[in-house]
């Protein structure tokens, strides 16, 4: 790309249970990274503090870095970069995240719902490179989404990102944000683990959790293997609602897919070929994200990267 400079950016990549800030080039390579526990009780505050005192030590031996990205969960307005009471991240009501790092880095900055950073940093470096038509699931705790259409993010008139995981799958299922049936109940991490209890309530007497689910898989249980079908199967579905609404090149799914590996993703496709118009399965690629454990991090660099392609294309 043109706007590759021997300048830097800084990423905030900004998790429930971790946060790291790195410092990145503009061809997507980490040349350092320091992580911290995110201790989400603390509140913004002493959030921002701590990044605040990572970045200043990223900055002294890299002075040449000249912006910062910021990957966080939303909601948000990624137009404002306010973010507006993410359910992970207690007392986020309305913190004016971009104008505070402005005022104290003096550095442009760009903030980002995680999903469409992840996204951006897939097409930018990874699964969706070069791809104009491509979303991004989460797959994650959580199950977010992000939209590239025409080459542009895809926001609501408020900067909001879609909300994937809030739409109605099925009359019933587990409960979660007081929507029993919602994408997040079933292709979720946090969801599966209730899917499991709701499901099979004998076998399963509480929520488990993705790690107890994949090892029981492995040991041939078939109440754990027929969970993960059925998220298999809810997760397609949500593909097919994003194929025949957007039409994208690529679908790039998240931390589940690499967990649970190629037969879940398999089961994933399936059922998008099931529900999709059929132009529209032949035309869209599921696929696993590709940047591995990299991309949290590079997601925190991309929407940057992606506000100067957009600029100087």
């Amino acid at each position: 790309m043109a706007q590759e400079k021997g300048n830097l950016i800084l990423g905030w990549d900004v998790g429930g249970t971790t946060c790291a800030a790195v410092a990145a080039t503009r061809g997507g390579d980490i040349i350092a990274r320091e992580a911290w526990a995110s201790q989400v009780h603390r509140g913004p505050e002493a959030m921002l503090a701590d990044f605040l005192h990572h970045a200043r030590r990223l900055r002294e031996p890299y002075p040449a870095i000249d912006a910062v990205g910021v990957s966080i969960g939303g909601p948000l307005n990624a137009k404002t970069g306010v973010i507006l009471s993410p359910p992970h991240l207690p007392d986020w009501d309305n913190v004016p995240l971009r104008d505070r790092l402005t005022n104290e880095l003096h550095l442009p900055v760009v903030v980002e719902h995680d999903a469409a950073a992840c996204l951006l940093a897939e097409v930018l470096w990874g699964a969706a490179k070069d791809c104009t038509h491509a979303a991004y699931l989460t797959c994650g705790t959580g199950f977010g989404a992000g939209l590239l259409i025409g080459g542009r993010i895809v926001y609501g008139p408020e900067g909001q990102s879609p909300e994937l995981g809030h739409v109605r799958l099925a009359a019933d299922g587990p409960d979660m944000y007081s929507k029993p049936g919602c994408a997040e109940s079933f292709c979720s991490g946090e969801g599966i683990g209730k899917l499991a209890h709701w499901m099979f309530p004998r076998t399963f007497p509480q929520a488990t959790d993705t790690k107890t689910l994949h090892d029981l898989v492995k040991q041939g249980g078939a109440e754990a293997k027929a969970v993960l079908a059925e998220s298999a199967r809810r997760t397609g579905q949500a593909c097919s609602i994003l194929a025949d609404l957007f039409a994208p090149r690529v679908i790039v799914l998240g931390s589940l897919a690499r967990y649970f590996g190629e037969s879940w993703v398999h089961q994933v496709r399936e059922a998008m070929n099931i529900e999709a118009l059929p132009i529209h399965a032949a035309h869209t690629k599921i696929v696993p994200a590709a940047l591995g454990e990299q991309l949290q991090d590079l997601s925190a660099v991309a929407p940057c990267m992606w506000a100067e392609f957009i600029k100087n294309p």
